[in-house]
């Protein structure tokens, strides 16, 4: 279970800029700067620091509360056996990471799943920060509203939002 837990964890970081979303019209600069070897050499370490002007071009963020890190983030990015998801789930499908997340936990059953799940919780809330996800998908590009602070400052506009650990 080991290894596996650690092929997931290496794969976690890279996935999630493999999907990284692109604005609408393509005439507009990437969101994410990172070229696609960059994406595809991804380490966790990026989710490590807040230093976010070589990542993202424009970003918005948010500090969340504890609860919603733990029952909100955390949770979409890696759910309880048992636990339902969207049915028009995007982005997490394609990420290998949580395919290999899902068939170890549905491997196990309900209490060595929450045990695998928790010790992967510990990991996770070393992370500075995730793209915030939706219910339906890892990454969200809404435009502003309350608690959304825009990188570089400026007026409310579409691209990428992500999640702060408060615990940072």
């Amino acid at each position: 279970i080991s290894i596996e837990l650690s092929a997931i964890q290496r794969q976690f970081a890279t996935d999630i800029f493999q999907l990284a979303p692109s604005p609408k019209l393509a005439l507009n600069p990437s969101w994410v700067m990172l070229n696609p070897a960059q994406r595809m050499q991804a380490k966790v370490d990026i989710f490590h620091s807040l230093d976010l002007s070589h990542i993202f071009s424009q970003v918005q963020y948010r500090i969340t509360s504890d609860a919603d890190w733990d029952n909100l983030v955390f949770r979409r990015y890696f759910p309880a056996k048992g636990a339902s998801t969207a049915k028009a789930l995007q982005q997490f499908p394609s990420a290998s990471y949580y395919r290999q997340w899902k068939a170890l936990r549905d491997r196990l059953d309900e209490n060595h799943a929450e045990i695998i799940q928790n010790h992967l919780k510990q990991w996770f809330d070393q992370l500075s920060w995730v793209p915030h996800p939706e219910s339906d998908r890892m990454w969200s590009t809404k435009k502003g509203g309350k608690g959304w602070i825009m990188l570089p400052p400026g007026e409310p506009r579409h691209c990428p939002r992500i999640a702060v650990n408060p615990r940072f």
